[in-house]
Order: C-alpha cells, then sequence, then structure tokens
C-alpha cells in the first residue's frame, strides 16, 4: 500500500505570508474513516484534519469542568503558563521520574467514564487506520495514552513534537516518520487561541541554534528566526484537529481559557499500527 493516495480536503481561502512573498493556503480535511483521509497529511498535501463538532456542547462542558477541578492538574515543567492533566512523556522524561509517575493510573480510565465522546474518538482514529493502533512503550512500561492542556491568559511557542528525535536509540521511536497531535477542543476562546503551523522540520542542531533564550521558554524557538506561519486554524469548541506535530506549531495567545484533550500518533509505514501515547 503506497502512501500516494489522495486526501479529501477543502481548501480555505489562500493568505500571504509577508515573511516569504508568497501565497499559500491552509488545506483541511473534513473526513477521518479510511487510510485514504490519513494520506494526505502523511504526505504533507494537507495541512490538518478537522472534525467539526465533534463533542457535542454537553460533552464539552463536563470534560472543561474536569480539567479545571482534577486533583492531578499540574503545570509543565518547562512550559509557562501551561497546565496539564494526565501524563506529559517529553514533560516527565524531563524530571527523570518516568517509572514513579508511570506506575500510577492512566487518567484516560477516568475520562472514558465521564464522557463518551472519549471513545468515540479513541474509536474513529482505530477504525480508520486499517493496521489499527498500538500503545508506544519505554523502558518496559505502557506509556500513557490521554492528557488534558489548559492555557489560560496566553500561549504557546513556536515548537516541534518529535519523539524520533527525542529518543534516536528506541527501537519503535526510531522508525516515526511523522508525528501527528490530536486535539479535542473543549473550550476555546472567543479571540485568539489559533492553532499555527509552518510547514518546516528542524533537525536537534538547527533546533538549538534558534531555541528561545528565556528559561520558561526554552522549550520553543524564536519566531523572528522563522517568520510568519504558513498555515493558521481556528478552533471551535467540539471540533478534533490532527495535524504534523513533527513540524514546527504554536498557539497563538489569548487572555481567554483554551483546554483541549488529546494524545500522540506515530506513523511508521501503511502496514504498522499507528503508536499512541501522551
Amino acid at each position: 500500500m503506497s502512501v500516494n493516495h489522495v486526501c479529501f480536503k477543502k481548501p480555505s481561502v489562500a493568505r500571504v505570508n509577508v515573511e516569504r512573498g508568497i501565497a499559500v493556503a491552509t488545506s483541511i480535511g473534513s473526513v477521518l474513516t479510511s487510510y485514504a483521509d490519513w494520506s494526505g497529511l502523511l504526505t504533507g498535501e494537507t495541512d490538518a484534519i478537522r472534525l467539526a463538532q465533534f463533542a457535542t456542547p454537553a460533552e464539552c462542558e463536563t470534560l472543561a469542568a474536569l480539567l479545571v477541578s482534577h486533583p492531578r492538574s499540574v503545570d509543565f515543567s518547562t512550559a509557562a503558563g501551561i497546565t496539564r492533566v494526565g501524563s506529559s512523556f517529553s514533560d516527565i522524561r524531563k524530571t527523570g521520574r518516568v517509572r514513579e509517575l508511570y506506575s500510577e493510573k492512566d487518567v484516560l480510565e477516568e475520562f472514558l467514564l465521564s464522557s463518551p465522546v472519549i471513545a468515540r474518538l479513541y474509536g474513529q482514529i482505530a477504525a480508520s487506520w486499517p493496521a489499527g493502533v498500538e500503545t508506544l512503550t519505554f523502558d518496559g512500561l505502557l506509556l500513557h495514552r490521554f492528557v488534558g492542556r489548559r492555557i489560560v491568559g496566553g500561549g504557546a511557542e513556536p515548537h516541534d513534537d518529535n519523539i524520533a528525535k527525542e529518543l534516536p536509540g528506541h527501537a519503535v521511536a526510531a522508525e516515526v516518520s511523522v508525528q501527528l497531535g490530536v486535539n479535542l477542543y473543549v473550550e476555546t476562546p472567543n479571540s485568539g487561541g489559533e492553532l499555527e503551523g509552518w510547514r518546516r522540520r528542524l533537525s536537534a542542531a538547527e533546533y538549538d541554534s534558534m531555541r528561545n533564550s528565556e528559561p520558561k521558554l526554552s522549550y520553543g524557538v524564536n519566531r523572528a528566526q522563522i517568520g510568519l506561519p504558513d498555515w493558521t486554524i481556528k478552533p471551535t469548541t467540539g471540533d478534533v484537529i490532527v495535524f504534523r506535530n513533527s513540524e514546527l506549531h504554536a498557539i497563538h495567545g489569548s487572555s481567554e481559557p483554551r483546554s483541549t484533550c488529546g494524545f500522540f500518533l506515530g506513523f511508521r509505514s501503511p502496514d504498522k499500527p499507528l503508536v499512541m501515547w501522551s
């Protein structure tokens, strides 16, 4: 099976990237039921897949309230202004407490009980990929598969999420050629909060040379060195957005809350399961 299938997509209105002086269009898929719907995202023909209004307002309200009140809500150790419920492998690995924290129960179990939309989302992902989905392991541990993120009064710096670059010696992670972010938006601001993307991947050396010098923003790169984003999507409450987060991406700032429930997927080849973790 080849990755060159056509992905059904609907282009948005083109806009101009002033820095690069060219017209660019955000290309967004709207269906996710089969391999054909994934292929454009994997090859770069499509910037994202957006499942509009995947969750009902009542489901979003329930999940947003749980994120706010959850006793395991903590700040990201390296990302100022962002809190999480559930495990972020990248964040936890930096603390040196992987085995301790992964001995705790995955909060996915709790969120599955709290709202049926979580099972719908995970089920649709698994059913639409012919080879299914498997959980990523590290050092003999099954990684968790859910993280809720909440931002109030800010955004996120341009950064990438790239398990292959983070764990080059890991047999499965090293095979991941495209990493995808899957996010269900349960709370969105009226102004700001856009997802911004750059059709660009950086090597570890390039990333370090552009890294933000502020300690709490050092997970990201300096915007001045990468120019304007190539595409922008304004999520609305209830949407699911899937995109290539092994490329640079950011969240435009807002004074209002922005909350998501999500996880990562790793693509290796069409005949292998997607790997899942958070």
